[in-house]
């Protein structure tokens, strides 16, 4: 590679013609002035990043003019992890081969001159034949050094015209001088400064074609991609016979704080995820460090598939707040056959309309929101759950969900941590996506939510799907009838003989209740207390003589779900023909409603229930 710097002339009339004739004697001509243009990028005020590709039929020379954006680093700049070097350039120009996505040149601070706002670049490059895409981005301004470290932003969906919002950003350019000045400036440059051009001998013209970017490769079956940010892209396939997928995807995300970009693939019909990104497993994507590249292959047996790819609130195609990634019209994941043989197996269609098998949908959760709704089946069903909460940090969720049998007071499932799976944005967003088979009866769901980070009110980043915060439980699949499935109330509990329960803070609550013959009674209570003691209990007396026949105490309690604190007792009793009364009492502290601690799995029944035995 041969550099060449361009000669600038200022003087003009005779002088002018004087110098160009002793410089004519010593300087070899310049070769640009011979060459016919190939193509150019330019005007960047209304787009960050524009590209486009060239066929080169046989080894040629072309010849590079560029100016950009970019400083030289006084220390090491580069990213422990990526070696990133090329953030340093905020306006920069670059080539990729078409076919392999590697890089062929690029401009850095070593390859350029000049201040940092007009960084120039020209180069001879000899290539062989082949296809290549030749791209220039330019996002914002950018200064790394011993002493300064800024970036800034520049959001073409936000000029100081169309301003939507002020933040801290705006705050700190106003505070150091970055202001609509600041703005025009840049804009100025993009739109008449900064850009590349490609020139070539006049001999090698006709051996260059020019194509739109970026080249299809044959092999390619499909890409899911998003152009925006806080993005959901999900299209579904079903592959006919046992074939290999090639992947490569191209996302934002970190090591050591994993992925916020990313994508996945689910198998339809079990909800299992058969591929999905991973930061461990990404390298290095070009532009900025948290750029990055992950590629594989997956071996699918015949069956329907689901790929999402999500992105979160910056960094995307819409508005790149750092340098793009090398491809960026390749943002996603593209999906190739490893056999293009096999490519007739798989077919794409569409994300389906809205789940129109939905049993229960507790979603949209607030915080400090605890929610239920019940359902029941009329016979044995195969139902999807997705939730997505909270994780705490301490291998427990902070916002969860869980359903419980209204008949065995049992819960059949909950989220658990250790099930979970990053659900996008923050690391602690997380979700449980799978399919279970519940046998015929009556079920109660719940979700609750702690006092921070939940729709609408996030603390930290929302994740991927942000309205599906909470639970949905859905029929699954063609054979699954809405009319097996019929609405359940809290109250509609079968064998009742009595019961008090939703019982609050500072209440002895009563009633009296008859029996006409000896009967065996099963007992359900739930309340608070240790193994030493119980501060919400209950009883049941004789109406008669006031005397206890039975008396709920700690030996007899097991954990009831949630904080330690919540005790259960299910136990069976034969009482005698007779009257009787139900008591329970709580003290001035977590009780239904006003818990000072996580509830327990059933909280609707925070009292004493007395179910008829059959």
């Amino acid at each position: 590679m041969t550099s060449c710097r361009s000669l600038t002339l200022l003087p003009s009339g005779g002088m002018l013609a004087l110098i160009l004739l002793l410089l004519s004697s010593t300087l070899p001509s310049l070769s640009h002035a011979q060459n016919d243009a190939v193509l150019s990028l330019r005007d960047f005020s209304a787009e960050e990043v524009k590209g486009t590709g060239f066929t080169l039929s046989h080894r040629a020379s072309i010849s590079i003019s560029a100016l950009g954006g970019g400083a030289k680093v006084s220390w090491d700049d580069r990213d422990e992890e990526d070696g990133d070097r090329s953030s340093a350039m905020f306006a920069s120009g670059w080539i990729i081969n078409a076919d392999t996505r590697d890089i062929v040149w690029e401009m850095t601070p070593e390859n350029t001159s000049g201040s940092t706002k007009r960084r120039e670049a020209n180069e001879e490059l000899t290539l062989e034949p082949g296809s290549y895409e030749v791209y220039f981005a330019a996002y914002g301004y950018a200064r790394r050094s011993s002493m300064i470290n800024y970036s800034i932003n520049i959001d073409r969906r936000d000029s100081p015209q169309t301003r939507r919002h002020k933040g801290i950003g705006d705050f700190f350019k106003e505070l150091f001088g970055f202001g609509d000045e600041f703005y025009e400036e840049f804009m100025d440059l993009a739109r008449h400064e900064w850009g590349l051009t490609i020139t070539a001998k006049a001999s090698d013209r006709s051996a260059i074609s020019i194509f739109t970017a970026p080249k299809r490769n044959p092999a390619m079956v499909f890409m899911v991609g998003a152009t925006e940010d806080n993005a959901t892209t999900t299209k579904h396939f079903s592959v006919s016979r046992e074939a290999t997928l090639s992947l490569r995807a191209l996302g934002e995300g970190r090591r050591r704080d994993g992925m916020f970009d990313f994508g996945w693939i689910t198998n339809a019909e079990t909800r299992k995820r058969v591929w999905e990104m991973r930061a461990e497993d990404s390298e290095y994507a070009g532009g900025a460090a948290k750029n990055v590249c992950v590629t594989g292959e997956v071996r699918l047996p015949k069956g329907s598939y689901e790929i999402v790819f999500v992105t979160d609130g910056s960094h995307s195609p819409e508005d790149w707040n750092a340098m793009p990634p090398s491809d960026p019209l390749s943002y996603g994941i593209t999906v190739s056959m490893a056999d293009p043989r096999e490519q007739s197996a798989v077919t794409v269609s569409d994300a389906p309309a809205a789940d129109k098998n939905v049993i229960v949908a507790l979603t949209r959760m607030r915080d400090d929101d605890l929610r239920n709704a019940g359902f029941s089946l009329t016979s044995s069903t195969r139902v999807h759950i997705c939730a997505l909460g909270e994780s705490s940090g301490r291998k427990r969720l902070a916002d969860h969900g869980w359903i419980i049998n209204t008949r065995t007071n049992e819960r059949v499932w909950s989220m658990e941590d250790r099930e979970t799976l990053h659900a996008g944005g923050a690391s602690k967003n997380r979700i449980v996506d799978e399919i279970i088979t519940l046998p015929k009866g009556d079920y109660m769901v719940y979700y609750q939510t702690d006092d921070s980070h939940s729709y609408e009110d996030w603390n930290d980043d929302p994740p991927y799907d942000p309205s599906r915060w909470g639970i949905t439980v859905s029929g699954v699949g063609p054979g699954f009838d809405p009319k097996g499935v019929k609405t359940f109330s809290d109250v509609q509990d079968e064998g009742v003989i009595v019961q008090l329960i939703r019982v609050k803070d500072d209440r002895h609550a009563r009633t009296r209740f008859a029996l006409d013959a000896r009967t065996r009674v099963r007992i359900y209570a739930i309340g608070e207390g240790s193994d030493d003691d119980l501060s919400d209990y209950g009883w049941i007396e004789s109406a008669k003589t006031g005397d206890p026949v039975w008396e709920m105490n700690s030996e007899t309690t097991e954990h009831a779900g949630g904080a330690r604190k919540n005790r259960k007792v299910v136990q069976t009793i034969t009482l005698e023909k007779g009257e009787y009364e139900l008591h329970f009492r709580t003290d001035d502290s977590h009780a239904y409603g006003e818990w000072n601690d996580d509830p327990p799995h059933d909280p609707v029944h925070w009292g004493i229930t007395l179910y008829k035995e059959q």
